[in-house]
């Protein structure tokens, strides 16, 4: 019985042996398998800028309300809704006979003291005046020239003229209206610049001069982007907000813009040419950021990288990627250091949907 269990033993133990074997004859044969295959961007300098992003309001370059400086009745209108005027077009005028009359007669009398003044010194220069009679007359000569200043002083301002060349409103009354100083009449605006006033924090000051570009879109004009130029830097801060008020000029030439529209205005700042990758490249072990590299060898390389500014879903990267270098940006996951892979598709462009072109770039 011990022989016989003996044997049993034995058969059990070279079955296991053959089988074994099998298995690892088998495991050798196909150890060897195929590289995991991976999308790589070859790496390319675009253009960069600091962005500082703020809201303003889009002002004319010069706006005035055309309003009614003495009370009166409103005699003239002398525009139509929309026009553009010059400078010194006469707008509107206020009831002014009663001035216009007095004008005639101090003129006429004014120019009775200048025949008078005449005659008198024709007279003295034959001692046959006496010289106080010509100077009274110069006297009274002079007063009258004084009242017909003020006349005229007085339909000045019952003549409202545009004091610069801009594009007028909507009219606001009609003629024979009876108006009170300041009421307004129309709105004069000269949009063919247009400022736009905005607030940054002062901590994003570092660097920042007039000159700088800057971009601006509105709701109202949406998908049309505008560009213009930073003029003027506050001289003050705001000790309550710690914020600056800068303005900005855009072109308006062509009219695309209106006074009192809402402005989203991103400042550039700081260009330089940079290296971006996109964010899911980047792989963060505690405070290091790696980059998943292909060499020319096709043998995976992780390397320690420094980041900078992120944007649409890029990163730029400051030190420890070269232009050409071929970046993993897919399959990262599968794969290790030191291990070889296949690049089955190379972007020469970041040109994924997530990543709008930078600057123009297709």
């Amino acid at each position: 019985m011990k022989l016989i269990l003996r044997s049993l033993l034995l058969l059990s133990g070279c079955i296991s042996a053959l089988l074994i074997g099998g298995c690892d004859s088998h495991d050798n044969t196909g150890k060897k398998t195929a590289n995991k295959p991976v999308v790589v961007l070859k790496a390319y300098a675009m253009t960069l800028h600091d962005r500082v992003e703020a809201l303003g309001t889009a002002e004319a370059r010069e706006a005035v309300n055309i309003t009614a400086r003495l009370a009166g009745r409103l005699e003239e209108i002398s525009f139509t809704d929309g026009q553009f005027v010059h400078k010194g077009d006469v707008i509107a005028r206020m009831d002014q006979d009663e001035e216009q009359a007095q004008l005639v007669a101090a003129t006429a009398q004014m120019a009775e003291h200048q025949r008078e003044i005449k005659r008198l010194e024709m007279l003295l220069a034959r001692k046959a005046a006496a010289t106080r009679d010509l100077d009274e007359r110069k006297t009274l000569a002079a007063v009258t020239a004084s009242g017909i200043a003020q006349i005229r002083a007085r339909i000045a301002e019952l003549t409202l003229t545009a004091p610069f060349d801009g594009k007028l409103g909507i009219r606001r009354d009609s003629p024979g209206a009876l108006i009170q100083p300041g009421t307004l009449i129309t709105t004069l605006d000269a949009a063919d610049t247009i400022n736009v006033d905005f607030t940054i924090p002062s901590t994003s000051l570092q660097g920042l001069a007039a000159g700088a570009a800057i971009q601006a879109t509105t709701g109202a004009r949406a998908g049309e982007l505008f560009t213009g130029t930073l003029t003027v830097i506050d001289s003050r801060i705001d000790p309550l907000t710690r914020s600056i008020l800068l303005r900005a000029r855009i072109d308006n030439r062509d009219g695309r813009l209106i006074p009192g529209m809402l402005m989203r205005v991103v400042l550039l700042e700081h260009e330089r040419e940079a290296l971006m990758v996109p964010e899911e490249s980047i792989t963060q072990r505690q405070k290091a950021h790696y980059l998943t590299l292909v060499g020319a060898d096709g043998v995976v390389e992780q390397r320690v990288v420094q980041t900078g500014r992120r944007r649409d879903g890029l990163v730029e990267i400051v030190h420890g990627l070269v232009a050409g270098e071929q970046v993993m940006v897919r399959g990262m996951g599968f794969v290790k250091p030191g291990q070889a892979v296949t690049v089955s598709e190379t972007w020469e462009r970041i040109r994924e949907s997530s990543y709008p072109p930078q600057n123009g770039e297709q």
